[in-house]
């Protein structure tokens, strides 16, 4: 029974460490990441402040 609760740990902490290694090859691979779109901003006068909101919202 122990051997068999090991064995699952080990998987389970080997499925794990493969996933967060290919997390790890995608940060530094970013060929999906967009270029950003330009976003126009609508100034809102606050209370003691002025506030951005994107236009159209």
């Amino acid at each position: 029974m122990r051997n068999t609760l090991a064995l699952g740990l080990v998987l389970l902490s080997g499925m794990l460490l493969l996933n967060s290694g290919f997390e790890v090859y995608r940060c530094f691979v970013p060929d999906k990441i967009m270029d950003p779109l330009p976003v126009r901003l609508v100034r809102i006068e606050g209370k003691n402040c002025p506030l951005y909101y994107p236009e159209g919202q």
